[in-house]
């Protein structure tokens, strides 16, 4: 690709053009070079270059203008805009004219080279950049495999038609973002996008935050408050991981979708509302139906049409893609040289089977760009689990000896049952390894020795209870629904918790 590669460097410095010139020659690019933008143009008409380096403070064209006309010849253009003059407002009309990126004089050839190299990877990709202009706008999804075609056709029917969706998929594959999309080309587009999160609202909490309330209406109303379906009236509401809304609320949002009217609490009049409602889940809807958690009838109600978001292990084609992509965005968002994904990364990211999806996937990739102090990503800074292909290898441990169960050898708390201790000493009177927490009693022994009189109990219990939820929290890579729900306890108790002991 660098042999036949065409750059166009236009710059009215001397300096800059020979350096350019030198550096990129000798990285194997071809070359050509402009003094001011009206030379850089018919260069540009002529030598038809892959990328272009463009300075903004020249004479006679300056290089935002020189980018306005590329631009307006090839929307697809890529256009390095160059300044020694780092305002706000100039980078922002850069960036809205549609330059690629945005370099800071003084600059290291290493950092062009860098960009040029992603630069032409993605001018490159082919059936990318033709997916791209399919996907639909102001969604955020990305794609170009046969999967994500399938929903970017749906996506585009059901745009058209004012029918409510159901989007299923699992945890962190983008559900909202379907949603955004569906909205966004859509004829409601110029009207609100609401998104509820039915998990991380109280039960209690969920009718005054879709329906409102008026004054009065319970203590601490002191004025009336639309609610969310008032809110987004003419637009979109999206009810995500509506899986898990109580059977109470099911039967009043059924009610809204066929009467398209709500009443506030506390309040007797009713509103028309003309929202469409697009609802997600991660559950699967027709078990819960089963169980009785879930009313079928609703269920018919919303799944008008139904999108199912694959997960990204069926879609492995795009995680490269989708890689990158985050990675470009960190690049634009954070201050020093961008920095590029190894091929090396790239193949351990695409093994890796993403139990969290596209979620999990950028918050990899944001992990291993604040880690990595160089401009290429390398496996080693992947996180570990990555590395590993998701296999985190325990630690060896020697295997445990059985002992005769004496005093000597058992200590047994004086609170230990009869059923607990033969989960302790098995029926032969045999020690089992696997029940014994080794040095829990050792530690309970120290802990109880620094704690203050009269409140040993709070204080190793709290010690205990820190370490519990701190360990949960990372083990679920610190999402608190899946968290609590591992505990058995509720979020709100865990947010408690975690803001008591300081997590």
């Amino acid at each position: 690709m660098a042999g036949t590669a065409k750059i166009l460097v236009v710059d009215d410095e001397h300096s800059v053009r020979w350096a350019f010139e030198k550096a990129l020659q000798k990285a194997g690019y071809e070359v050509m070079l402009a003094e001011n933008g009206i030379k850089g143009l018919k260069l540009y008409e002529s030598f038809k270059p892959d990328i272009i380096f463009v300075d903004i403070r020249m004479p006679e064209m300056d290089g935002l203008q020189v980018l306005k006309r590329i631009r307006e010849i090839d929307p697809e253009a890529q256009v390095i805009v160059m300044t020694a003059y780092t305002d706000m407002e100039t980078t922002v009309t850069a960036m809205k004219l549609g330059a690629y990126d945005f370099l800071s004089k003084p600059f290291n050839i290493d950092e062009c080279l860098l960009l040029i190299s992603r630069g032409l990877n993605t001018r490159n990709t082919g059936p990318e950049a033709a997916v791209a202009t399919q996907a639909p706008k102001s969604s955020g999804l990305k794609g170009n495999s046969s999967a994500m075609q399938e929903v970017y056709k749906l996506i585009g029917k059901v745009s058209v038609e004012d029918v409510t969706v159901l989007v299923t998929g699992e945890s962190g594959s983008g559900k909202e973002l379907v949603a955004q999309a569906i909205h966004y080309n859509s004829t409601r587009s110029s009207k609100p996008f609401w998104a509820i999160n039915c998990t991380a609202i109280n039960e209690s909490l969920m009718e005054s935050e879709l329906f409102g309330y008026e004054k009065g209406a319970f203590t601490g109303a002191s004025s009336a408050k639309p609610g969310m379906f008032e809110l987004a009236q003419g637009g979109t509401m999206f009810l995500d991981e509506i899986g898990d809304m109580n059977l109470e609320m099911q039967a009043k949002l059924l009610r809204v979708l066929e009467e398209r009217e709500i009443v506030r609490v506390g309040g007797n009049k009713r509103i028309n509302v003309d929202v469409r409602v697009i609802a997600a889940t991660n559950k699967d809807l027709r078990r819960l139906i089963i169980d009785g958690r879930f009313r079928e009838d609703l269920y018919h109600r919303i799944k008008v049409i139904e999108i199912k978001l694959p997960s990204l292990r069926e879609r492995p084609e795009d995680i490269p893609l989708l890689a990158r992509y985050f990675c470009s965005i960190l690049a634009a968002q954070r201050r020093g040289s961008p920095k590029a994904l190894s091929e090396e990364s790239i193949g351990v990211l695409a093994a890796y089977s993403w139990p969290g999806n596209v979620r999990e996937l950028r918050n990899a990739i944001e992990q291993s760009y604040t880690l990595s102090r160089d401009q290429m990503i390398l496996p080693e800074h992947l996180p570990v689990e990555v590395r590993l292909g998701g296999h985190i290898k325990p630690v060896k441990e020697e295997p445990a000896r059985a002992v005769e169960a004496t005093p000597e050898s058992v200590e047994v708390l004086p609170t230990t049952s009869d059923k607990e201790l033969r989960g302790v000493i098995g029926h032969t009177g045999e020690v089992s390894a696997n029940a014994v927490l080794p040095g829990i009693n050792a530690l309970i022994k120290e802990m109880l020795k620094e704690s203050p009189a009269g409140n040993a109990y709070s204080f190793v219990m709290e010690k205990f209870e820190q370490e519990l939820l701190r360990q949960s929290l990372e083990l679920h890579r610190w999402n608190q629904v899946q968290s609590a729900a591992h505990l058995g306890i509720t979020r709100n108790t865990l947010r408690a918790k975690i803001e008591k002991y300081g997590l």
